[in-house]
């Protein structure tokens, strides 16, 4: 639960967003790092097996269900996480769309902990990329691990956001952007010492 009520009057926002015309800039080391691990798995398993799985995977039918679903379940992880660490109330969360990325967002209609926003905004990438990815390399499984390298390099917009909330001072609130990657953040605002509320309420200066 929120340790405090949160009040838009009590804070001062701060935008941490990455613009547009960046996206690709920035997404693209997070886009490609997880397509290093098929040359991993191909040391340890060998070509032959990788093969096998690549042609299991890229059928029409897998295709659909992994970006059909994978859209849903990925914002459904958001959604659990972030209710259940935040506390909030089902009815404060939306499902919406950004048009200029063509992806689907949920967010919370009010700000949360940072502790909270961080458990939801990093669930997907780990539920969908990092244990599916780990269980491919016991296994082995080719199939799964290209799932993985999806749902993973499908995350990058995720980390890109965690990145740039990384910094953000003890006692703020957090919140996705509506409109842009990145977050919105809202610091407190600075609460005067009992000296200088003094000064300024006798108007000596």
């Amino acid at each position: 639960m929120e340790e405090r009520e949160f009040d838009y009057a009590d804070f001062v926002s701060e935008e941490r967003i990455v613009p547009e015309e960046k996206l690709g800039k920035y997404n693209l080391p997070f886009i490609l790092f997880p397509a290093v691990l098929p040359f991993l798995y191909i040391i340890n398993y060998g070509t032959q097996e990788f093969m096998a799985g690549i042609d299991a995977f890229f059928t029409v039918q897998n295709l659909f269900l992994i970006f059909a679903a994978g859209f849903v379940v990925h914002e459904l992880i958001h959604f659990l996480s972030w209710q259940a660490f935040s506390g909030m109330p089902i009815q404060e969360f939306r499902l919406g769309m950004r048009w200029n990325q063509f992806t689907p967002v949920i967010g919370c209609q009010r700000p949360m902990r940072p502790l909270a926003f961080r458990i939801g905004l990093l669930a997907p990438f780990v539920i969908m990329g990092v244990l599916p990815m780990a269980l491919a390399f016991y296994l082995p499984n080719a199939w799964l691990l290209c799932a993985a390298v999806v749902y993973m390099a499908w995350a990058s917009a995720d980390i890109l956001t965690f990145i740039l909330f990384w910094s953000a001072p003890r006692g703020c609130f957090v919140e996705m952007h509506r409109s842009a990657l990145g977050c919105i953040v809202y610091n407190p605002k600075p609460v005067p010492d009992a000296e200088t509320d003094a000064v300024l309420t006798s108007g000596k200066f």
